[in-house]
């Protein structure tokens, strides 16, 4: 087990606690539709009935301190009830507002901003989307050509976001910007966007697989308050990359890892045909996950004195795309001719939204290939790594 001598008996006794609200709180269907995520992005409503669950306890919102209404749980505590939640096939939280937003306007925002933004993510009153990516930029944010005109005592947008992931469920979202027109760092800005403003338009993107996880936004003069501003105007980068470094390293995936990995494991055990050296592969998945966990719960003790390099958030998000990924492929090797089939009603496959009809893990197989492109492109993350280790060696 993971966790066998690693935990100080506070911690152990933690983990037993919400070993026994997962048993008295988690259902067999919430189980099942878990499994049958076909992306790592939590369903709205299904997220929403398991936060009201944890809200009596703070712990949709463990890793916010108590004066911001969350729970206040040390990086360690959060580990063992993000790891435990994924281990046991709980719904995964909405990650936009809650791991996102919050922190980032806690960090930068006016206190008219964190009175304002941070009690409506944890009631769950606004649900927020990512505006990052343009047709034009991807991982290289510091070329967004989004702009933001300043008029008055208000700025007007125009310009297109993509890849937003949930923009047809979210009331409100966050964009990095440019508010001068030089090709510079310091002249991105950080905004606020109400979603329901004249001239915000929400166009889907389908996935390989169907499914209706992404967006185009198209902002047209949209106008908003300079309140909106998160942190100073030119200062947008240095939002951004908080935030980022967030996405990439903040959450527990060992948990949901684990489970994707054990249910392989019960596919493999009824494979007619086992595929050639296939217990041979997975055991050495199994020892490239146990390094991953360790590493997480590692750098949750290194969060403690907040040592958290950008290195290793990009160390993390590397590891966890790259072997959820290696998950799915054995999957589908070991699924033979069953992988050139659709025929869901046979197999009890899952859709969400009016995705294709099709086996979860094949579904799953698709909608994954995208993990190592988002948030930043692991080659982008390898780069960054390396820049890291080249500055400790000067030092």
């Amino acid at each position: 087990m993971l966790f066998a001598g690693q935990l100080s008996d506070e911690q152990a006794q933690f983990r037993e606690e919400v070993r026994a609200f997962l048993a008295e709180h988690l259902d067999a269907g919430m189980v099942a539709a878990d499994d049958a995520q076909r992306s790592m992005v939590a369903d709205p409503e299904r997220s929403k009935a398991w936060i009201a669950l944890l809200r009596p306890r703070g712990w949709h919102a463990g890793h916010i301190a108590k004066e911001f209404g969350g729970a206040g749980l040390s990086p360690i505590e959060n580990y063992i009830l993000h790891y435990e939640m994924g281990l046991h096939g709980a719904p995964a939280l909405p990650p936009m507002g809650l791991y996102y937003v919050a922190p980032t306007a806690i960090e930068f925002g006016t206190q008219a901003q964190r009175d304002e933004i941070v009690p409506r993510v944890l009631d769950g009153s606004d649900y927020w989307c990512q505006g990052f990516s343009e047709p034009g930029s991807g991982s290289d944010l510091a070329s967004v050509a989004m702009f933001a005109e300043r008029r008055g005592d208000a700025y007007f947008l125009n310009g297109s976001k993509i890849w937003t992931t949930d923009a047809q469920h979210a009331n409100k979202i966050f964009c990095l910007v440019r508010t001068r027109r030089e090709n510079t760092r310091d002249a991105l800005s950080f905004m606020l966007v109400d979603m329901a403003a004249a001239g915000v338009t929400v166009r889907p993107i389908r996935l390989f697989s169907g499914d209706h996880d992404f967006n185009q936004v198209f902002f047209d003069d949209v106008e908003i308050p300079v309140e909106a501003l998160l942190g100073e105007e030119g200062n947008g980068w240095a939002v951004a990359k908080f935030l980022l470094d967030i996405e990439r390293g903040a959450f527990v995936f060992g948990g949901r890892l684990r489970r994707r990995f054990v249910r392989l494991c019960e596919r493999a055990q009824n494979c007619a045909t086992p595929l050639a050296g296939l217990w041979d592969k997975l055991a050495q998945l199994d020892i490239e996950l146990l390094a991953y966990e360790v590493t997480e719960l590692r750098l949750g003790h290194a969060a403690l004195d907040r040592s958290n390099a950008d290195a290793e958030a990009s160390v993390v998000k590397i590891e966890w795309t790259e072997l959820a990924q290696r998950i799915d492929e054995l999957h589908i090797a070991i699924s033979g001719p069953e992988t050139l089939y659709a025929d869901a009603a046979a197999r009890g496959a899952s859709t969400r939204d009016e995705g294709i009809a099709m086996p979860d893990w094949l579904a799953g197989y698709f909608n994954n290939r995208a993990a190592s492109i988002y948030g930043g492109s692991n080659e982008v993350q390898r780069n960054l790594v390396y820049r890291a280790l080249k500055q400790q060696r000067r030092r």
